[in-house]
């Protein structure tokens, strides 16, 4: 089992952690596994023991990883509380919520900036602050887990696939 990036692991990692195992048979005949060769048993404890050591991360890098790979509520509010204290707390998990699906906001940020009392342009400025600190953080995350899961990627680990590794230092 080999995968291109950190990213691709983890993704497949917190997707077989949740995973039901279904046999599919047709006329009695069993289908062949496409992705893999291993049975669900070996699959699930290979994403177990890539979970734990996620689970060995700081708070803000694990939040900021289960929020962006699950989209779990609880992560997107723990992975808020990274975010400038001043900052209204809706607003943070708001702004968090809108980073871990891919940027899209619920809302508009005309609306978002009326709800919260602020201009259109400081709502804006919040926003880009708040996906470079959640994007910081999960990329020091998946900077920490590529040497702990290179032996399950293909080749050297290719980190233009990465999300946040557009980020300037």
């Amino acid at each position: 089992m080999e995968f291109k990036t950190v990213s691709n692991v983890l993704g497949w990692a917190f997707q077989v952690s949740v995973a039901t195992p279904v046999e599919v048979r047709n006329y009695r005949e069993r289908t062949g596994r496409s992705v893999s060769e291993l049975t669900y048993v070996e699959e699930k404890a290979i994403a177990m023991e890539v979970l734990a050591k996620v689970a060995r991360l700081p708070e803000a890098q694990y939040s900021a990883l289960a929020a962006r790979f699950t989209r779990d509520i609880r992560a997107i509010n723990t992975a808020a509380k990274c975010l400038p204290a001043g900052w209204p707390t809706p607003l943070r998990r708001e702004l968090t919520r809108g980073w871990a699906h891919d940027g899209s906001l619920a809302r508009d940020q005309k609306s978002m900036a009326e709800t919260y009392l602020l201009s259109t342009p400081t709502l804006t400025r919040r926003k880009q602050q708040a996906f470079l600190l959640l994007d910081a953080q999960l990329a020091t995350a998946l900077e920490a887990l590529t040497p702990q899961l290179s032996e399950l990627l293909a080749s050297a680990p290719d980190h233009s696939g990465l999300p946040g590794a557009c980020i300037a230092a």
